[in-house]
């Protein structure tokens, strides 16, 4: 009777656990949740065509102005560096890497290929799926020490020390883009010329009632006139005026577009005051980008136009 009663209170316990105490049925084995397989990095190529010599880069196959004076590069993702080399046109390989990130997002040099106009430069972004800013500028200067290209062997990804950027910048531009998870399509930066130098040209004198015919350039730190593409100049509009006023008319220029191809512009100023003058023309430009680019450089003369461009003379003789 006692070995009954003690089989009967371990069946009652083996039926109270398989019930959860209360019942009710076995609950369902747990089955894991199945994660989604990370994506790929995405990879693309960036290019830039720099013209060589007095070519123009008013061309529909390079949709952006680059400087035929550019020897420096650098490469932005949103306000991190990426990427900074020298360019050296005449050797293989052209890019000497000064500093490359390592990390989700890198940036490989690959080479510039001379045509007859124009050399065309590529490097390679590796970074992650989703939206990216990427920024690239471009400096007249040999940035951190001349070394040639192969006679230092760097990895991209060794990081290096960022250099401290000297010189003017000849032109900027960044790229809003979503990168998609593997092979992306080629990518291009349009690029805005920088405007620092104004070059005059025609006579610099007239006689009362007379009209002279001023003929100007504008152009980036290495005096390589801004052409179209690239809508606009980055620190533009360029202004002229004349002071003092009284002595000649003319219309004050305020250019925001650069001309398609090479050579000057022009403006009519005629001589209105009978006891004639001297007058002063000056050419103006922006201090600093008008485009709040995502890298949040600090510009200051010492890298960028300080406003004036220049100025030039002209005197007209009274009646």
């Amino acid at each position: 009777m006692k070995r009954a009663r003690v089989a009967l209170l371990a069946l009652t316990l083996a039926a109270a656990g398989c019930g959860g105490g209360s019942g009710g049925t076995a609950s369902a084995p747990s089955v894991p949740v199945p994660t989604a397989a990370p994506a790929p990095p995405a990879t693309m190529s960036l290019s830039i065509t720099i013209p060589r010599g007095t070519a123009t880069s008013a061309s529909a196959r390079t949709p952006r102005y680059v400087s035929n004076g550019t020897m420096a590069l650098a490469v932005y993702d949103g306000a991190t560096l990426l990427y900074a080399g020298n360019i050296f046109l005449g050797t293989t390989p052209a890019f000497m890497t000064l500093y490359a990130k390592s990390g989700t997002t890198t940036v490989a040099p690959g080479d510039c290929v001379k045509g007859s106009l124009r050399s065309t430069c590529t490097l390679t972004v590796t970074t992650t799926a989703g939206p990216h800013t990427f920024g690239l500028t471009a400096y007249g200067e040999l940035q951190g020490g001349v070394v040639l290209p192969g006679s230092v062997k760097r990895k991209v990804s060794d990081t290096g020390t960022p250099p401290t950027f000297t010189g003017l910048i000849l032109s900027e531009g960044e790229l809003a883009m979503t990168a998609v998870g593997g092979a992306n399509p080629p990518q291009t930066i349009t690029l805005l010329g920088v405007a620092d130098i104004t070059q005059w040209f025609g006579p610099q004198t007239a006689s009362f009632n007379q009209t002279a015919t001023i003929g100007y350039i504008i152009q980036d730190a290495r005096s390589g006139q801004i052409l179209l593409p690239g809508d606009t100049y980055d620190n533009g509009p360029v202004t002229i005026t004349a002071s003092p006023t009284g002595i000649l008319t003319f219309t004050p220029v305020s250019q925001t577009t650069p001309p398609a191809t090479n050579g000057s512009q022009t403006f009519d100023v005629k001589c209105t005051s009978g006891s004639g003058g001297l007058v002063t023309f000056t050419a103006s430009a922006g201090t600093h980008p008008n485009t709040a680019y995502a890298s949040g450089l600090t510009y200051s003369s010492s890298n960028y136009s300080n406003g004036t461009l220049s100025t030039r003379t002209f005197r007209c003789f009274g009646s």
